[in-house]
């Protein structure tokens, strides 16, 4: 079984099992690699999307590193894409979307959906299994721990 935020929060039980803490200091390690990934692409990027909630944190880190001021959020909440709510997007500017974990592909697979008709690409500071579509990521888990990030409570 695959672990996030919204599958420990809907099921008795799930926060009992092992969960894996990352650091701030790890945060800023994995922020440096994949920026380092990132800059290595030759890409530049005119804005950051963050999904929301989890990619807000990496977003601003990675901006800082790749010298980004623009910061946009694409928010999602239940498992839901509110495009709505987002600020338009401009043809002919490029994109990076940031997420903190590429965990089942669900929340990958509808920020592409929907935002197929601009120029983005994705980055992860983990990715849950190596093989599968995430982008570019500084770390590979190839474990089902639930991963708790710095910014989110110590209770789950």
């Amino acid at each position: 079984m695959i672990l996030n935020k919204s599958t420990v929060d809907s099921k008795p039980g799930i926060k009992s099992l092992p969960k894996e803490y990352c650091t701030w200091q790890e945060v800023e390690v994995l922020v440096e690699k994949l920026a380092d990934k990132i800059q290595r692409l030759g890409k530049k990027y005119d804005a950051i999307l963050a999904i929301t909630n989890g990619g807000i944190v990496p977003a601003r880190l990675i901006a800082r590193e790749l010298n980004i001021d623009d910061i946009q959020f694409i928010p999602i909440r239940n498992k839901k894409l509110f495009k709505n709510e987002m600020r338009p997007l401009l043809k002919g500017k490029k994109y990076l979307i940031i997420d903190e974990i590429y965990d089942t592909g669900n929340t990958f697979s509808k920020v592409l959906d929907s935002l197929k008709e601009y120029e983005c690409d994705f980055a992860f500071l983990m990715n849950r299994y190596k093989n599968n579509n995430a982008r570019v990521v500084a770390k590979i888990l190839n474990h089902g721990k639930y991963v708790v990030f710095p910014w989110e409570r110590k209770d789950h």
